[in-house]
């Protein structure tokens, strides 16, 4: 996981009212916590704004997927239909939970669909599309 860091040129964190780039030069574990060093910051102190932050890359340097791959974040937006073409409505999120990832659809209410084969018939990002099979939990 490490060298996948060191593959990009930049990474944005949130920092005010706008994004920093940074520019990794090192990654390492230690006792459990993965460190990444960047350029232009020699102290833990000057990167100390970056604890709890999430780290954004440019979606053109994220990794070419295979077909029929996708990232979570292509799925919001997505119009979720049923295999009778009823429209349930729009992703909102993304749910992670220990049983696994939950598909938050924002419609007439909210549904909440595991992402499971059996449940999630077809995913199609470039029609915007998500089917689902999901009879009999829907009244």
């Amino acid at each position: 996981m490490k060298e996948e860091f060191l593959d990009y040129t930049s990474l944005f964190a949130l920092k005010g009212d706008g994004f920093v780039e940074l520019t990794p030069e090192g990654a390492r574990y230690r006792k459990r916590f993965f460190y990444l060093s960047f350029r232009g910051f020699a102290t833990v102190e000057e990167v100390s704004f970056l604890v709890g932050k999430e780290l954004f890359v440019r979606e053109e340097d994220l990794p070419r997927l295979e077909e029929g791959e996708y990232y979570e974040y292509q799925l919001i937006g997505l119009e979720v239909t049923t295999m009778q073409g009823s429209h349930l409505g729009k992703v909102r999120s993304l749910m992670h939970t220990g049983a696994g990832d939950i598909l938050v659809v924002e419609g007439e209410r909210e549904l909440m669909i595991p992402m499971v084969e059996g449940f999630i018939v077809d995913i199609d990002v470039n029609r915007g599309t998500i089917r689902v099979d999901i009879e009999g939990l829907v009244p």
